[in-house]
């Protein structure tokens, strides 16, 4: 029995010429034609399709609102995009990751026919899960800038909420906890599954991102790729990933290399504990230090009107040091109490280097 394919384009002569062209392969695959959203998702409720071809911008239900209510109903329904506003690499790089196709307008009858056999010959895609499945994160965020829409992302990844922000096209703000603008939004990228829900007309409270959606979506996945070949390499562990900005990462990363460090600590100012290594959290109390740093200006009183810029101390022949970072505490398990005048450059060296 041959596959169906569903074509939705508000150009009536193009679905026609499309449907007429690619009659040749009706051995293969029967094609039907709508001109709007309303109407193949009312199609769509009435047989399954095997591909649908949807038109980002169309009057009325855009493709985007199309795809996501695919998605969520049929997830394994391949969708392949059409659009007059994308660009080759955002393309070539989500589609690697599977979820989607897309076809840049204007295109050869046979650029489509091609897609359309190869989507038929794939299995499902595994996306990133969630209210709706089978798509990649990626793929959200260039649907979202390509069809012009002002609207909130709202992702979680199990106890980790973040949140993306869009405006007419382009990303506005983003932000992760405390953790705000592009270094939120590569954060967000790095994630491989959770969930996610849309909340449409949603403004950003702030701006803190300026640059084009291209070039931050290609940034975002050149470092999410980075980490997980550094993943596959063995060079980390899964373990070893602060869920915590990118230079903070990657203080955690240099720190953690130094011969003399048996340990470190993230923590948050509520005394949340973002990430350990090592056998730091067998070693001391991480809550306690941590609340003991927090309240050292209360405590000491005019000795020590505000926070110290460092605190060290000795606990059972190891050296514990405190830093504040950002909005976090550090907190660094030396494995003797003496640390060399080599390695004590090396650690603020890196503090300085991160913290800008």
């Amino acid at each position: 029995m041959p596959k169906q394919v569903l074509i939705c384009d508000d150009e009536e002569t193009l679905t026609w010429s499309l449907a007429k062209s690619l009659a040749h392969d009706r051995e293969t695959y029967e094609v039907v034609t709508v001109n709007d959203g309303e109407t193949a998702l009312a199609v769509l409720e009435e047989q399954n399709y095997d591909v649908v071809v949807l038109d980002i911008r169309m009057p009325g239900m855009s493709g985007l609102d199309v795809l996501l209510s695919i998605k969520e109903k049929k997830p394994a329904t391949k969708v392949i995009m059409m659009t007059a506003y994308g660009s080759a690499d955002i393309k070539e790089k989500a589609k690697a990751r599977g979820s989607l196709f897309y076809i840049e307008k204007p295109f050869e009858i046979e650029q489509l026919r091609g897609l359309i056999l190869k989507a038929l010959k794939e299995d499902a895609a595994r996306g990133f899960a969630g209210s709706v499945s089978g798509l990649q994160l990626a793929d959200l965020i260039q649907m979202n800038c390509l069809s012009q829409m002002t609207t909130a992302l709202f992702v979680q990844k199990d106890d980790r909420k973040g949140c993306i922000y869009f405006e007419d096209g382009q990303m506005t703000h983003a932000e992760v906890g405390a953790i705000e603008g592009e270094e939120a939004l590569f954060t967000i990228l790095s994630w491989s599954t959770g969930v996610f829900k849309f909340v449409g007309g949603m403004k950003a409270p702030k701006n803190t991102i300026s640059k084009n959606w291209e070039y931050l979506l290609i940034e975002g996945m050149r470092r999410t790729d980075e980490m997980s070949l550094a993943l596959e390499r063995g060079e980390i562990e899964d373990t070893e990933i602060a869920p915590v900005d990118e230079p903070t990462r990657m203080l955690v990363k240099n720190l953690s290399s130094l011969n003399e460090c048996a340990g470190i600590a993230v923590v948050k100012s509520e005394q949340e504990t973002l990430f350990q290594s090592g056998n730091i959290a067998r070693e001391i109390n991480i809550p306690y230090v941590a609340r003991f740093y927090m309240n050292l200006p209360e405590a000491l009183g005019d000795l020590c009107p505000s926070r110290p810029k460092k605190v060290t101390f000795i606990d059972q022949g190891r050296l514990v040091i405190l830093y504040p970072f950002k909005i976090f505490s550090l907190i660094l398990l030396i494995k003797r109490s003496v640390l060399s005048q080599e390695t004590s450059s090396t650690i603020e060296r890196l503090i300085n280097r991160y913290e800008v």
